[in-house]
């Protein structure tokens, strides 16, 4: 996607009417995500202002880690709207005979084979984030700190909602190896953001 069509190149408002819009290239997989980009940046902020106070390598490497997540959340906001795309475009393929019914299936089943590993890899990416977010708990200090279960609720919703489109997508794919194969990475992320979350918000 080019860098025009960036979700990180609007303003609010304009990825709302984007959003508004309804061509469905902007929809939840890609608002989850930058919900989730968003909530990985509260928790560097978190770690980025304890390190001030008491700066070590572990709280360095956090923020690092965090760093990298963010990106890679935000960038696959911009992946989900670019695979959308595609699978828009395989179906308006022709399908006027055998030999172009078959063509625009093999398109349509490749598109979807994309658009469903993005949003699986923006949930994992959201997991991973929630994993930090309760190795920073066990660092950062003061009242800040609270942002960091808040930072977790975000991402666990992210993910649940991220995850409402891959079972969608799923459906649509033949049972192959691959769909075997993300319907039980899809359980195992669910499983972990909600109990990972749940865990940080009883923190005490």
């Amino acid at each position: 996607m080019d860098v025009e069509s960036s979700i990180w190149k609007t303003t609010l408002e304009e990825f709302r009417e984007r959003i508004l819009a309804g061509d469905s290239t902007t929809g939840a997989v890609a608002v989850a995500a930058v919900s989730a980009a968003l909530a990985v940046s509260v928790l560097q902020m978190v770690l980025e202002v304890s390190a001030r106070k008491n700066e070590s390598e572990p709280m360095r490497e956090l923020i690092e880690a965090a760093r990298m997540e963010a990106e890679q959340l935000a960038g696959l906001a911009d992946e989900d709207r670019a695979a959308y795309t595609e699978y828009a475009k395989a179906l308006r393929l022709p399908k006027t005979n055998d030999e172009e019914r078959a063509a625009r299936r093999r398109a349509m089943d490749l598109a979807m084979l994309k658009a469903t590993q993005t949003p699986l890899a923006a949930a994992r990416s959201a997991v991973a984030a929630i994993e930090l977010c309760a190795e920073a708990a066990d660092i950062a200090r003061g009242a800040i700190a609270a942002d960091i279960g808040g930072a977790a609720a975000l991402l666990a919703g992210a993910v649940r909602a991220i995850l409402c489109s891959v079972d969608a997508n799923l459906r649509e794919l033949p049972d192959q190896p691959f769909r075997r194969e993300a319907e039980a990475q899809r359980r195992a992320l669910e499983e972990t953001a909600l109990r990972r979350a749940e865990a940080m918000l009883r923190r005490p």
